[in-house]
């Protein structure tokens, strides 16, 4: 059995108009990866497979039987016997429940993540992943989804790549740095147990940003990366993050549990949760501006 280099999660929730396009932007993606020569020298990459696990978190509006029916002679250019499929059906149980089966499952030795309704831009898999082995001893990278940029000015300069920033503890807790979708990480993060909190539906990510800046050396890259398939705001408008109160909820139970569990000062939790407060403000000035359009 040939070394899986790559595994992709990517959790499923009534998906069904959105499932084909954000796994197809993720089979060309690792496609691409393959035909490139330096990373395909780095890694032996022609000895190795990679896989896209697919976790269908209690769908009821097709997205399970679409799912039963993929197979990579769907997608890709030609004949990918390099790429796996694999199709999980969960329990509902949230979005953090459900990316976690994944990570249980995976095999790679590099993890990644799309969202079902949103897809990797062309070329974005192997620019993260370039930087990711450029950096010396980092362990994962993030990167902007729908920006081209951002203003981060307190983030320490990566000295690699223009763009590219560390993310401190502070940077996770006080920053929504961490998008999922963009984020590749070595194995030993899920190997020491790093994980989403099971059961969580809001906010889960900024749980898991803290959880990974606290111990290992962690990038984010100030450039689009990602981008939503049915072009939808990122709060406010449409599926969990339509309701920013359960976001602001989520953030406070992230916020606490990650005080709790790392011990982390009463200044810099506090400090948090009242950036946290002014960040559900800002959301829902935003909201009330996009309405009254």
């Amino acid at each position: 059995m040939k070394k899986v280099f790559l595994s992709v999660v990517i959790p499923f929730y009534n998906s069904n108009r959105t499932a084909r396009e954000s796994i197809a932007s993720v089979f060309d993606e690792i496609e691409n990866l393959y035909q490139d020569k330096n990373l395909a020298k780095i890694y032996s990459l022609e000895d190795t497979v990679s896989e896209i696990i697919c976790c269908n978190d209690g769908s009821d509006d097709g997205t399970a039987e679409y799912l039963d029916g993929v197979s990579s002679a769907d997608f890709g250019s030609g004949n990918c016997s390099f790429i796996e499929i694999k199709v999980m059906h969960l329990k509902n149980c949230g979005v953090a429940s459900a990316r976690n089966a994944g990570l249980d499952v995976c095999r790679g030795s590099f993890i990644a993540f799309n969202d079902s309704d949103d897809m990797w831009l062309k070329g974005s898999l192997v620019k993260r992943l370039s930087i990711l082995t450029e950096e010396p001893n980092a362990d994962l990278i993030t990167a902007n989804h729908e920006y081209d940029s951002q203003f981060i000015p307190k983030y320490a300069k990566a000295k690699s790549h223009v763009n590219l920033f560390y993310i401190s503890l502070k940077d996770g807790l006080y920053k929504n740095c961490f998008i999922a979708q963009n984020s590749i990480l070595k194995r030993r993060m899920i190997d020491d147990g790093v994980r989403f909190k099971d059961g969580m539906r809001y906010s889960e990510e900024l749980y898991f940003i803290g959880k990974a800046a606290y111990k290992y050396k962690c990038l984010f890259l100030n450039e689009k990366m990602s981008k939503s398939i049915m072009k939808k705001e990122r709060f406010g408008e449409s599926g969990l993050s339509k309701n920013i109160r359960a976001l602001k909820k989520g953030e406070a139970r992230s916020l606490k549990l990650l005080y709790k569990e790392l011990g982390i000062s009463y200044g810099l939790y506090f400090g948090a949760r009242v950036h946290s407060l002014f960040r559900y403000l800002k959301r829902a000035f935003i909201v009330a501006k996009r309405k009254a359009v």
